[in-house]
């Protein structure tokens, strides 16, 4: 994607979706800790797990592999949502694959419809350069959250990876992460 689209969710709240860049990173790095470790909106697990979610290394990161799609929602010159998708190699069976990973929505823009709206335009964009399926891991502990994901076509596979960051973050011990596909044909 590498032109600005203009949006109009279904409460009427136009936002621009494009990629980021790295003037970005500050204030990713404080929309993902709003939306996954702050109180306030549908999305936070500070109820499951402490520490923070990202940090400008790791979105830098993103930015410079050339795998990595980093799309951004601005609203009135602020961010107000993101979402990543790495591209990974095809499979045996010759399926491309890509994993949806960092999807953030600013708590006091949350069920607006832009979560929907981001994930689209990734799957669009995912389609259109081959790819077949996309994977997302979802930390256990959070049913609404999977459901969420299931009314946007994602199914369980029935297997489960180690939380992906610090164990000693989880506030449940135990916890893993869940993991989802979309098919995208």
């Amino acid at each position: 994607m590498t032109s600005q689209r203009t949006h109009e969710t279904q409460h009427g709240t136009e936002f621009t979706l494009r990629p980021a860049t790295d003037g970005d990173v500050p204030e990713l790095v404080d929309l993902v800790q709003s939306a996954y470790r702050r109180e306030g909106g549908w999305t936070t697990e500070v109820h499951l797990v402490a520490g923070h979610r990202t940090d400008a290394a790791e979105l830098r990161a993103m930015l410079a592999d050339p795998q990595v799609t980093l799309l951004v929602a601005e609203r009135d010159g602020d961010l107000v949502g993101c979402c990543y998708t790495r591209r990974e190699p095809a499979d045996a069976a010759g399926a491309a694959r890509a994993e949806l990973g960092l999807f953030a929505v600013h708590p006091s823009v949350q069920s607006r419809g832009l979560g929907g709206r981001l994930l689209e335009a990734q799957a669009e964009q995912l389609h259109g350069a081959g790819a077949a399926v996309l994977m997302i891991q979802v930390l256990q502990g959070r049913p609404e959250l999977q459901n969420w994901y299931r009314r946007h076509g994602f199914t369980p596979v029935g297997r489960a990876v180690p939380f992906a960051g610090n164990p000693e973050w989880l506030k449940v011990a135990g916890l893993g992460m869940d993991i989802m596909e979309r098919s995208l044909r």
